[in-house]
């Protein structure tokens, strides 16, 4: 094979076949990095799932049972917004952000489920039922592939929530400015609640498909604990929403 005798077409050519080689090397390297790292599965979100509704359901309890606590439901609900947001939107997954959520939405499902029991008797344990009853339903109708999460569903699901997030601050909105005018004390409240039960309902769809395509996907372990905040993030959503519809129909 003949050299040049041009030094700088010489020195170009060995300068590319190294960085030829550090980027094969780098190739290698990162292939290995992903082959090797651990992978998200069904059982490890199940699990992690199982360890937030403890801590949620032990902060819950601690809330009902001690008066002090429930007076901080109100505090507890930003600050459950706030590491909601924080989790939801950080690119970086933070396990520490997750549990702390349960533990704060513990204090919040504790204090105002004492609230609604305290004007109507009963209603905590209808609730609660309705909620894994729902979820029961939502689960079966996805393992059996009654509902298919496809791009379709997942378009119509996202246009939905956000058209239910608008509503939802214009109504705060006009409570807060017009005292207690908003929907939910209108003739249409029942509407207004059943929508958002179902749409907290079909929305566990959503969070099972994540489930099984990040764990198809062989996506890293850590992702886990974001599946698991967004399937809990879900019942709970679901948890107020019935408490709520429920408290309507006691009321009327």
């Amino acid at each position: 094979m003949s050299i040049s005798h041009n030094p700088l077409f010489n020195r170009a050519m060995q300068t590319g076949v190294e960085a030829a080689r550090i980027d094969q090397a780098a190739v290698d390297a990162e292939f290995a990095k992903i082959t090797s790292t651990p992978k998200m599965t069904v059982e490890g979100t199940a699990g992690k799932v199982f360890g937030m509704f403890l801590i949620l359901v032990a902060t819950a309890a601690a809330t009902w049972v001690i008066p002090a606590l429930q007076a901080l439901f109100m505090p507890a609900l930003f600050v459950g917004l706030g590491l909601g947001l924080w989790a939801t939107f950080s690119k970086q997954v933070r396990p520490a952000v997750i549990i702390a959520y349960a533990a704060v939405e513990g204090v919040v499902i504790g204090g105002i489920s004492a609230i609604y029991e305290a004007q109507y008797p009963g209603i905590v344990q209808n609730a609660v039922l309705g909620t894994f009853a729902t979820a029961g339903a939502m689960f079966a109708a996805y393992r059996f592939g009654w509902i298919k999460v496809n791009a379709r569903f997942t378009r119509v699901m996202t246009f939905a929530l956000i058209g239910y997030m608008g509503f939802a601050i214009i109504n705060l909105i006009v409570g807060m400015i017009a005292g207690n005018a908003g929907v939910y004390s209108s003739g249409f409240a029942w509407l207004a609640g059943l929508a958002g039960v179902v749409l907290a309902a079909f929305t566990l769809n959503l969070d099972f498909e994540a489930i099984v395509d990040g764990s198809r996907r062989g996506m890293p372990v850590e992702n886990e604990w974001r599946a698991a905040f967004g399937l809990t993030a879900s019942m709970i959503w679901l948890y107020m929403e019935i408490l709520r519809l429920l408290a309507i129909f006691n009321r009327d």
